[in-house]
């Protein structure tokens, strides 16, 4: 059968790409350390910092297809962490990013102000904002979409399906 353009998922159900046959763990971080070690060492540096014990990522990008623009969800309970702490200035970032969130309640700090968010609201951060965001709630799901201004989509350096941009 042929694909008909359209697909239907819950964001609850919709696995992470980790999740998925044939994925390899030990050749994600291999990859990363060699491209992006500085993503390394911020989701270290906030997994020593922050709880994040029931933290889910849910692959929307992929479950669906899209390629045009960036597309994830993330859930966690009470008190973790739900965006790692981040200003995407780094290499193969540089994207604007928009949070919804869908269930729940998050404290979202962006350059220092804090402001607490709950179903239906949502937050928007140019590259260069310091972001992070922590749930309120358990559960709270976050739904995130983002890409770069004024440039086609590309995966961000640590998508498992980055590839270097031709030159």
């Amino acid at each position: 059968m042929s694909d008909p353009g359209w697909k239907v998922g819950r964001l609850r159900e919709i696995p992470a790409r980790s999740e998925l046959p044939g994925f390899s763990a030990e050749e994600y971080r291999q990859a990363m350390a060699e491209r992006a070690p500085h993503i390394l060492e911020r989701w270290a540096d906030a997994g020593e910092r922050f709880a994040h014990d029931n933290r889910k990522t849910h692959d929307v990008r992929g479950f669906l297809g899209v390629a045009s623009f960036g597309v994830n969800a993330y859930e966690a309970h009470e008190g973790e962490l739900l965006i790692v702490p981040h200003d995407e200035l780094g290499e193969g970032e540089q994207n604007e990013e928009l949070y919804l969130v869908v269930e729940g309640r998050a404290r979202f700090v962006c350059d220092g102000v804090s402001v607490e968010l709950g179903p239906g609201e949502l937050v928007y951060a140019r590259p260069g904002v310091r972001r992070e965001a922590v749930a309120l709630e358990s559960p709270t799901m976050l739904f995130i979409v983002g890409g770069r201004p004024g440039e086609a989509y590309a995966p961000p350096i640590w998508a498992s399906d980055w590839r270097r941009p031709d030159p």
